[in-house]
């Protein structure tokens, strides 16, 4: 019943996303905590942050640069309860500040001073955008990633090509070397396109992505017969899946994914490498390099002070040991995955390293 209720209000909170998209486009912004709105053009609604609009520490600011009813948005304001909760001097809420899919964010976030104690979600596909763009000139980047700290992983997913009941993977791949498969989910160029797209691209075929507003958007796209996949989070479309709608045909990962449920009992879908590695894929060619991270973290400026960046790490770690909010992580199929500090500051500089070999990959293709 729980999982029920959360995936009723997730999908409320896409609907909402979608509509107020259509009303305002997508530069607005908003802030919901507590019922209290503030800042921006416009007022968002989702999860309430339980606020504390008298703590002595202040209110701080969790910057999200992606739509309400998204997954990024639904783990910040999941964060924000918690940790509201955990750490009362604080008054913790979330503004969503959308635009150029989270580049809007990051513009803004740059600009701050380095004393500011407004945070960030600070997601992979950023990231890997930030550097294609700086490396190769895919696109106007026009704010520095080494001014933002991530502080603790808070979103590890594991992502996945879902299709229509009775594709195969194979009718996939055969598409792909045709040169004719179409997918839906994230932007060009985000980790979602460079994952199929690099793997299509070692197959011999390649992949185009058609753009939608949302993940709402993006799954009608498949099940509108305008797209032959959609690529998601297992979060995305795990209510399809249960339903029997969507059904989940490869993992991008190197573990197997056990989590998902259909009509006919529990799902074991295929990975692009490891044991479980699908048996449509070349035998001969190493796809590891395809599975790309995915999620993102609570990030700061760089150069803030120690004693916040302390501070911060501390009230993370309290929110991952808090089973609402692990438990619930675990409820919509996402990964706890905790690093920290120096640690995932390594973290993020791999898988950027990593996401240039696939976008080359790509390129090649």
């Amino acid at each position: 019943m729980k999982k029920k209720t959360l995936a009723l209000v997730l999908t409320l909170a896409m609907t909402l996303a979608l509509l107020l998209s259509a009303c305002g486009g997508d530069s607005g912004s908003g802030s919901s905590a507590g019922g209290d709105t503030t800042g921006g053009d416009t007022q968002t609604e989702g999860e309430d942050t339980g606020g504390n609009p008298n703590a002595s520490g202040g209110t701080v600011k969790i910057v999200c640069g992606y739509g309400v009813g998204g997954t990024a948005d639904a783990i910040a304001r999941k964060y924000a309860l918690v940790a509201n909760r955990l750490h009362s001097d604080y008054n913790f809420i979330v503004e969503n500040m959308t635009g150029g899919d989270g580049f809007a964010a990051a513009d803004y976030y740059t600009d701050l001073d380095p004393s500011t104690h407004e945070l960030l979600i600070y997601g992979y596909g950023l990231i890997y955008r930030h550097d294609e763009g700086k490396t190769y000139g895919t696109e106007v980047v026009d704010f520095d990633r080494n001014d933002i700290l991530p502080i603790g992983c808070i979103d590890d997913r594991t992502n996945i090509v879902y299709a229509k009941p009775g594709v195969t993977l194979a009718d996939v791949i055969a598409k792909a070397k045709e040169g004719t498969l179409k997918m839906s989910g994230g932007n060009p160029l985000s980790e979602l396109h460079l994952a199929l797209g690099s793997l299509a691209a070692l197959e011999g075929g390649k992949v185009m992505v058609v753009p939608y507003d949302g993940g709402a958007a993006q799954k009608k796209g498949l099940m509108d017969d305008e797209v032959d996949v959609f690529v998601g989070t297992t979060q995305a479309a795990q209510d399809e899946v249960e339903a029997g709608t969507l059904i989940p045909i490869l993992a991008f990962s190197d573990q197997p994914f056990e989590g998902f449920v259909g009509p006919d009992g529990p799902i074991s879908v295929p990975t692009v490498a490891g044991d479980s590695k699908a048996p449509e894929l070349d035998p001969n060619i190493d796809f590891s390099g395809c599975v790309l991270r995915s999620g993102g973290f609570i990030a700061t400026r760089t150069g803030a002070d120690q004693a916040w960046v302390d501070e911060l790490t501390q009230i993370t770690k309290d929110v991952w040991n808090d089973p609402e909010f692990s438990d619930w992580i675990a409820e919509v199929l996402l990964n706890r995955h905790e690093v920290y500090g120096a640690d995932a500051q390594a973290e993020v500089e791999e898988a950027a390293a990593k996401c240039l070999t696939a976008y080359e990959n790509l390129s090649a293709g």
